[in-house]
């Protein structure tokens, strides 16, 4: 991999990672239809980790909070909840983790969850029943928005536009559904990260120091931008807004595969 890929890829893996657009399909459909070499699954790692240090800073207060109210209930209760939310992918990952690359190089079923992706979307639209802040949170909606995290393990389908989705689905407050989605993104993202660090023999530097330093750094500020773009979005119940891209370019990449 070139210099120039990692930094255009580290870019659009921050900038996709938390736009409900499915960060994995849009590089996914890079690497297929403009020949980019296929960059080693560790890079993609690295680059998750960057996207990861963007919502960890920018949920720093929400995270600095929970520390400190660590021996109150409402603070175990909504740790569990997280943990809870993150095992179906957790479950998900573990069952899927050897047939990742054949996932990812089927451009057909990249382009059916791209329009799965823009239905999930478009759904939002009609739920307006917004009475359930992030301390009202049962159980049930925990797994349930869990589910729809656990189905984005694949390219094309949108981890926080799944898991927003399913948080409005099950009224919560639009800004609580922005705060739980990527708070239980966290552990999954660093699991992943942990998972194929060991497996490559705790060799951070694997496929090459620059790139991935690089797809790092790109990956957290443009991570940090996209954060910020979904919240004022979101806010503004204008969610559903990416439904036709999504669609549209899922329709293209099955019309052109």
């Amino acid at each position: 991999m070139t210099l120039i890929q990692s930094v255009f890829l580290g870019a659009v893996q921050g900038l996709t990672e938390f736009l409900p657009v499915s960060s994995s399909g849009h590089l996914a459909l890079f690497q297929h239809f403009f020949s980019f070499q296929t960059p080693p699954i560790f890079f993609d790692t690295i680059a998750h980790l960057g996207t990861l240090l963007a919502v960890v800073f920018y949920l720093r207060k929400e995270i600095i909070y929970i520390f400190k109210t660590l021996k109150e209930k409402q603070t175990l209760k909504l740790i569990l909840l997280i943990i809870i939310a993150s095992l179906p992918a957790v479950i998900a990952g573990l069952l899927l983790k050897d047939k990742m690359e054949g996932i990812f190089s089927s451009v057909y079923l990249i382009g059916i969850s791209f329009v799965i992706t823009s239905l999930i979307l478009f759904a939002t639209k009609f739920f307006k029943n917004e009475k359930k802040d992030i301390k009202n949170i049962s159980w049930f909606d925990s797994l349930f928005i869990g589910v729809f995290q656990a189905f984005a393990i694949l390219p094309g389908i949108s981890r926080s536009g799944s898991t927003i989705s399913a948080s409005i689905f099950r009224s919560l407050k639009r800004d609580d559904a922005f705060k739980f989605s990527f708070l239980m993104s966290i552990p999954v993202i660093f699991g992943a990260f942990l998972l194929q660090f060991t497996e490559q023999n705790f060799n951070l530097f694997n496929g090459g120091v620059l790139t991935n330093l690089t797809g790092f750094l790109f990956s957290a500020v443009f991570g940090f931008l996209s954060l910020k773009i979904i919240e004022k979005v979101l806010i503004r119940g204008k969610l559903h807004y990416f439904a036709p891209y999504c669609f549209i370019l899922g329709v293209l990449v099955l019309i052109f595969m």
